[in-house]
């Protein structure tokens, strides 16, 4: 067995695993980026699916991966961050295997509800591992670069499947990338990658139990900071549905063509996962709840500027928009979080937080199939940005500081 990483909690001892991760979930994020531009338009071209099945693939992945999140933070209390990593790699060759020799939109659903348990077990492991390496004052570093390198790995693989797609190749090109992105990720979690678990200071005996109901409870509704970070997270999710599913069918419907789908939808993953290297950090500095508040408003903003304008310039400057809003809230939103759960609870904490926030996918991949069905796109469009404005209404009024910044 790899032996667990060694080094009191700090970015400075740790600073090798923690780049180790940092490459992980790069490749975490690739696997996703090869679906981003591609699947949608395989429903739409290839498999002419129904408009109210066109986000079923989103919804099929955001519920298998809301869950397994909420099991993978337990799970990983227990077992460690190590095993579930590796087994969230191993969810995803089959997802290579059943795009590429199973033609057919059936295959396209099962391959997403294991796409999401990739996500929920990868992801969360680099998120929960790098985490436990760093110190309560690094926690916004730490999500913000964990968030930008998964968010550049979507971005790069998004452009690239997008072009290995054009000219016919839809089915095929696509995901001779996923595959070897799925056997690098795989290599390097099994024979580089340790355990972080050991980083996590033993509970108090006093705190030692809580059920986990209470946790579910408090991180749902109960405690004001953590459920309306829950309702921020949720939010972000269902304004990226409409990002991965809307806006590709939004951009063909007005003749942009294969690569240039794929460089608008790159651009708006580009800025946001670029952008997180930085906002992470400023939170450390200013506090989480400026980031929340005006990263999401600038979302709500972005998607109202789509149906607003025209024109492959306009809609390359309103997914920037929407890119820079989910740069300065998304990692903020993991760290704020982070400040709020006690440790020996961080990995359960987080799982629910993450089994409401992907749940916007689920909710979004099924409600929005049935408004784009019954309303058309520019609607779908509209709601989901007053939606998202609403939400920020509410974060603004509900949401206290989780991060007590120090004088000078």
């Amino acid at each position: 067995m790899t032996p667990p990483a060694s080094g009191a909690p700090g970015l400075s001892k740790n600073r090798a695993q923690f780049l180790w991760l940092s490459v992980n979930v790069l490749l975490v994020g690739g696997m996703l980026g090869t679906e981003r531009a591609v699947v949608p338009l395989l429903g739409r071209d290839v498999y002419h699916v129904a408009a109210v099945l066109a986000l079923s693939f989103i919804a099929s992945f955001g519920l298998a991966k809301a869950l397994v999140n909420m099991g993978a933070g337990r799970w990983s209390d227990s077992l460690g961050r190590r095993p579930l990593l590796i087994a969230g790699w191993l969810a995803a060759i089959p997802v290579v295997l059943l795009l590429l020799f199973v033609h057919a939109w059936w295959a396209v659903i099962v391959a997403n509800v294991l796409l999401g348990a990739n996500q929920g077990l990868a992801w969360t492991m680099t998120v929960t591992a790098q985490l436990d390496l760093v110190r309560p004052s690094e926690r916004g570093l730490s999500m913000g670069v964990n968030e930008a390198m998964g968010y550049i790995g979507v971005a790069l693989a998004t452009v690239a499947a997008g072009l290995l797609a054009a000219h016919g190749h839809l089915t095929t090109r696509p995901f001779y990338l996923a595959g070897a992105i799925v056997l690098v990720g795989s290599i390097q979690s099994v024979a580089i990658i340790r355990e972080s678990r050991g980083h996590v200071p033993p509970a108090p005996a006093a705190e030692a139990v809580r059920p986990f109901g209470q946790i579910f409870a408090d991180t749902t509704w109960r405690h004001p900071a953590l459920s309306s970070l829950t309702v921020g997270g949720f939010t972000n999710k269902l304004a990226d549905t409409v990002a991965w599913g809307l806006l590709p069918l939004y951009f063909a419907r007005a003749h942009e063509s294969v690569g240039a789908i794929a460089l608008l939808s790159g651009l708006y993953a580009g800025v946001w996962g670029l952008g997180q290297f930085g906002t992470g950090l400023w939170s450390d500095r200013t506090g989480r709840k400026p980031l929340i508040v005006g990263g999401l408003l600038l979302v709500g903003l972005g998607l109202a500027a789509m149906v607003l304008s025209a024109g492959t310039t306009a809609w390359a400057a309103a997914a920037a928009t929407m890119g820079l809003g989910m740069a300065l809230a998304y990692p903020v939103l993991n760290a704020a979080v982070a400040d709020v759960a006690l440790p020996h609870e961080r990995g359960a904490v987080l799982g629910v937080y993450r089994l409401w926030r992907d749940g916007g996918y689920a909710v979004g991949g099924v409600g929005l199939g049935l408004l784009l069905a019954a309303a058309g796109l520019r609607a779908s469009l509209w709601v989901v940005s007053l939606l998202v404005l609403a939400a920020t209404a509410f974060i603004a009024w509900r949401l206290p500081e989780t991060h007590r910044v120090a004088p000078g």
